[in-house]
């Protein structure tokens, strides 16, 4: 009888962990298919393109921006974002597919994105200060989806070359429990290198 009763409680014990054991797995395949259903970049830039002009490079592109509702959800937090337009200029292969290497010059431009819930206003402010304000959020994302005349300038040796062109959003500018979810969420706030035909100085 005693055999029994052992038996019988090491199997409900056996049964206890197997639950818990399925619990954690399907929480821990719930959590991946949330990230996975965030994953993918935020941003492309499309439509490049670059004009030499002396000693510089103007710079026009498109920019497709997939997770407005998600920007604007941490705007609404009271969270400022940092938008950020990066470019360069590469020197052609073998180097250019080495980040970092053959890059003869570089320039980032940050914005400052803020919500004003009292004004009910969405604020866009560049490196200099300057201010525009805006009272719908999609009139924020048209400016964003444009970048128009971004200059480039050029330091000598760099005849020839590409244009490397990419935005995002500075994750390491949000507060950490911010940051930690962007980070296991998937969020992806960037866009890959959109880089241009072979341009000659």
């Amino acid at each position: 009888m005693t055999s029994v009763l052992v038996f019988a409680r090491a199997g409900g014990m056996m049964r206890k962990r197997g639950a818990v054991l399925l619990g954690l797995i399907l929480g821990f395949w719930c959590f991946v298919g949330s990230g996975w259903a965030l994953a993918g970049t935020a941003f492309h830039v499309e439509q490049l393109q670059v004009a030499p002009e002396m000693n510089r490079v103007k710079i026009n592109a498109q920019v497709q921006i997939t997770k407005e509702d998600l920007l604007q959800e941490i705007l609404d937090q009271g969270q400022t974002l940092i938008w950020v337009v990066k470019a360069e200029w590469r020197e052609p292969e073998p180097f250019s597919f080495i980040t970092g290497l053959g890059t003869h010059a570089q320039k980032e431009v940050r914005w400052q994105i803020h919500y004003y819930p009292l004004t009910n206003q969405y604020a866009l402010k560049n490196a200099a200060g300057t201010l525009h304000l805006f009272n719908h959020w999609q009139d924020v994302v048209s400016v964003l989806k444009q970048i128009h005349d971004f200059e480039l300038p050029l330091q000598q040796g760099a005849a020839r070359g590409r244009v490397a062109l990419r935005v995002y959003v500075d994750i390491q500018a949000l507060p950490v429990p911010l940051r930690l979810r962007a980070l296991l969420d998937h969020w992806k706030l960037e866009s890959p290198w959109t880089v241009s035909a072979l341009l000659s100085n």
